[in-house]
């Protein structure tokens, strides 16, 4: 008995070549990434610098600085831990209203941080 190895094609068992994956860049609303690059901004103003938003939220400080310019590149999971790091739900974060100041308080609106 003798075995042959046979290479699979390079089509695919359908034949065809598998569809490409595409990435939707944003999944936010125009007024929601206005909200997410002031939230970015003001958190970079709170924790005093990228790097130091960025131990906070385990993204890179570079992944940060480009999602405040573009916040087409910000994710749900971005916002998630952005929101964490405010002090807030995701939903306050992205809904119409106040964007958190870096110097107020968000539970009592004490000016100069929490206390």
């Amino acid at each position: 008995m003798t075995l042959t190895l046979v290479r699979p094609s390079h089509e695919g068992q359908d034949g065809g070549r598998p569809p490409r994956r595409r990435y939707v860049l944003s999944r936010f609303s125009q007024a929601q990434r206005a909200r997410i690059r002031a939230t970015l901004r003001n958190l970079r103003a709170a924790y005093g610098s990228w790097s130091c938003l960025a131990e906070v939220t385990g993204f890179s400080w570079s992944t940060l600085s480009s999602a405040a310019s573009d916040p087409r590149q910000a994710s749900l999971s971005m916002v998630r831990r952005l929101a964490l790091a405010a002090g807030t739900t995701v939903e306050t974060l992205l809904s119409p209203g106040l964007v958190p100041v870096a110097d107020v308080c968000p539970t009592c609106g004490r000016k100069g941080g929490a206390s």
